[in-house]
């Protein structure tokens, strides 16, 4: 029984990991690389950015299916790809279709503007993410006395306050940067630029959150 208690966490976070590396291979790695292999072998920007939009669609419904709920993250992406569908069969430019990638940029910074109002109004947006990592690695009790520390600890809240800029700010000014490059670059250049842009920002926005986390002692 002691054994199942330790490595239920330790599960419940190896399956949400592996959930986002799915989902980024299937949403992005997958479209991008059939993009530029149907654009190798002559096919018109329009087919191949549709292809790429299509070929990601079941994944997200697989997910709906094999969790058997409609979480927000899957709404959200199927309602782009079926608006990139709808929207490019309303129009013979490809930049119709490359303009999905500017509409997810500007959810990411929905999202990253409503990390940065929480930091002033109510409690700070990494106290409620880092609260739900901590159920998954600790279990119920151990969330609940790591988020019990905001209330007594003042070091704990400036860094959960100081981490919820970084991430709101990072993601509000990927965002802005992303949707230029949408409208500005060359079709063909569009995936490559913006996917590495992106995820150039996260990668080094995680390396610091981590080591942020242990140097101030706020790792859930």
């Amino acid at each position: 029984m002691l054994t199942q208690e330790k490595t239920a966490p330790d599960m419940g976070l190896r399956r949400v990991i592996r959930a986002n590396v799915m989902a980024v291979v299937f949403e992005v790695v997958v479209p991008m690389v059939l993009f530029y292999g149907l654009r190798a072998a002559g096919v018109s920007q329009w087919w191949a950015l549709m292809a790429g939009v299509l070929v990601a669609a079941p994944y997200a419904v697989w997910t709906i299916v094999r969790d058997r709920r409609l979480d927000l993250i899957a709404l959200v992406t199927l309602s782009v790809l079926a608006l990139s569908v709808v929207l490019g069969l309303l129009s013979d430019d490809p930049r119709t279709l490359a303009i999905r990638e500017g509409w997810t940029a500007a959810l990411g910074g929905l999202f990253g503007a409503w990390m940065l109002v929480t930091i002033v109004v109510g409690k700070p947006a990494q106290l409620t993410l880092g609260r739900t990592i901590a159920e998954i690695k600790r279990g119920a009790e151990g969330a609940a006395a790591w988020a019990a520390r905001w209330d007594t600890d003042a070091r704990f809240r400036r860094g959960l306050r100081i981490n919820t800029a970084a991430w709101g700010g990072v993601l509000v000014a990927s965002a802005v940067v992303h949707i230029v490059l949408v409208y500005t670059l060359p079709i063909d250049l569009i995936a490559l630029v913006t996917n590495v842009a992106w995820f150039g920002a996260l990668g080094c926005l995680i390396a610091w959150h981590v080591w942020y986390l242990r140097k101030e002692n706020l790792d859930a």
